[in-house]
């Protein structure tokens, strides 16, 4: 599969995204979920989601969270990369936007409160 393009915002769902892109996000997830041998019960739990809305992510069917897309992370122990297929993952150090990535990768609720 090719590279996925990914339109995170922090707070809202990427929705805004193609659908197609949406399709193909949910594609890598199913394909990481089976690979790891995992339901999608025990992945939304981790995630913090029903089975339902990862059924829905999977299918394309609904823009992804950046807090649930942490969590499916997780949830997968993977990493933004391994799940959207891209060799080249931008390291922010020693800056506001690094630190920043830092506690949302601690502490993904917080994603929730971001406008």
């Amino acid at each position: 599969m090719g590279n996925v393009q990914v339109h995170l915002s922090l707070g809202t769902a990427m929705s805004d995204e193609p659908i197609e892109s949406r399709r193909e996000l949910g594609q890598r997830i199913r394909e990481w979920r089976q690979r790891r041998g995992l339901s999608q019960t025990a992945v939304a739990q981790i995630a913090g989601v029903t089975q339902g809305s990862l059924s829905n992510y999977e299918n394309g069917n609904r823009g992804l969270p950046l807090s649930t897309f942490l969590g499916i992370l997780a949830a997968l122990d993977i990493s933004a990369g391994e799940l959207i297929d891209t060799p080249e993952i931008v390291v922010m150090r020693d800056s506001r936007v690094g630190r920043a990535v830092e506690r949302l990768v601690a502490n993904p609720e917080l994603a929730d409160t971001i406008l």
